[in-house]
């Protein structure tokens, strides 16, 4: 009697964790993602979209966005199961068992409350804003830059478009006043500009889109910041969005990973100002 009570006694337990391991609680394990603040927005929506099919997957986005380098580091130390990267990964990143996808650009642009009375500029009246040299805008406002940190991928993207450009962001750093506030993300940034009077800054086009920003971008040297000028090569600044993940990642998050390179996420991703086209 005693074995035949410790018999049912073992298979109860194994009934119970069976029970458990099978659960949706158990099984629901959030899929965390973070990243560029620039494409969080856009890729949340097309999250719901796979949720709405996959009601059981659990999606967390960190908030606020750890950037690409943080939320490539977070992946390495199991922390995040996904990065949105700005930039490819780097190649000591590359052997850390990391592997990247596309997903897409979005026109970078210059961007300005869209209340203000900004016209047409040229990228050499740029160079003056950012500078300094040019310190009110044609309505007699003043100029106020909002600047990302000196590393940061989009400081690079705003270097990279000329020389004169590039000197213009360094004169921009060391001309700032000590302790001035630095826009740490892309939406940090969006949030200066919209609440800063006469704020100028630079993000990709799919913020103010995913996120309906009352903010526009500015007219340069003739060519409106969009999607169709940016895939026929009319406007050439964007910033590259990588989808970066483990190269063990789990099923779940492999699903979810596929389902963002889809021709329907692409589609939707093109709505919110990201286009899968390469340069």
């Amino acid at each position: 009697m005693k074995n035949i009570h410790k018999k049912y006694i073992i298979h109860g337990w194994l009934a119970i964790f069976f029970l458990w391991i099978g659960s949706p609680s158990w099984a629901a394990e959030p899929i965390r993602i973070s990243g560029t603040g620039a494409a969080i927005s856009a890729i949340k929506q097309v999250t719901e979209l796979y949720r709405q099919r996959q009601p059981e997957i659990q999606v967390q986005f960190y908030l606020p966005p750890m950037g690409s380098s943080g939320a490539i580091k977070a992946l390495t130390t199991h922390t995040l199961d996904m990065a949105l990267s700005g930039r490819p990964l780097k190649k000591e990143e590359e052997t850390a068992g990391l592997m990247q996808e596309w997903i897409g650009r979005s026109p970078f642009l210059f961007v300005v409350h869209e209340k203000l009375l900004a016209p047409n500029v040229t990228l050499a009246q740029l160079v003056e804003i950012f500078s300094g040299r040019q310190k009110t805008w044609p309505d007699g406002s003043r100029v106020r830059v909002i600047l990302r940190p000196q590393a940061d991928a989009d400081t690079v993207l705003l270097k990279a478009i000329s020389p004169a450009m590039d000197e213009a962001i360094t004169t921009a750093h060391a001309n700032r006043a000590s302790g001035s506030a630095l826009a740490d993300t892309d939406i940090d940034l969006a949030n200066m500009v919209e609440r800063v009077p006469g704020g100028v800054g630079a993000v990709a086009l799919t913020l103010i889109l995913a996120e309906q920003r009352p903010l526009k971008g500015l007219t340069l040297d003739g060519v409106e910041p969009t999607v169709p000028a940016l895939e026929k090569n009319n406007y050439p600044y964007y910033k590259p969005f990588f989808l970066i993940t483990r190269t063990d990642a789990p099923a779940p998050v492999r699903a979810l990973a596929d389902f963002l390179l889809t021709d329907e996420s692409k589609a939707l991703l093109l709505k919110l100002g990201i286009s899968a086209t390469k340069p």
